[in-house]
């Protein structure tokens, strides 16, 4: 995998954006502490992919490893069946969540699940209509 400075320049955006909503957060302008928590997930998640980015150029031994993980073909095998699983087990339990709605008097949150579920099935019809021209 090709880590560019355009994926560092990203990770350290993502780690200031944080930062900002951090402060904006305890300063009062931003009222919600939804926007604290927010900015305390996008600066460990962009401090996190920065100390990647720079151990994949400074470490000849991980860069390896990663490269490996990335294109070995049992790696995507996994990571694609993996997805297929994690796919079939939402929409199931989306389901299911919509008949104990129903049952409960929960409409709002009936029509909710409902709309996700009609979401992820157009989207696997469309994605299916589509690599089975390509393939």
């Amino acid at each position: 995998m090709y880590y560019n400075n355009r994926r560092l320049a990203l990770s350290i955006f993502w780690a200031v954006a944080g930062i900002v909503l951090i402060v904006l957060s305890v300063a009062k302008v931003l009222d919600s502490s939804l926007y604290a928590g927010m900015g305390g997930g996008l600066t460990a998640v962009g401090v996190l992919q920065s100390i990647r980015n720079i151990r994949y150029r400074k470490d000849a031994e991980y860069r390896e490893k990663i490269d490996i993980e990335y294109s070995d073909e049992r790696s995507r095998f996994l990571r694609m069946k993996s997805w297929s699983w994690a796919g079939y087990i939402v929409v199931l339990v989306e389901a299911v969540g919509v008949v104990v709605a129903s049952i409960l008097g929960e409409e709002t949150v009936r029509m909710v699940l409902s709309y996700s579920v009609c979401l992820i099935l157009v989207a696997y019809w469309v994605s299916y209509l589509i690599l089975g021209k390509k393939y």
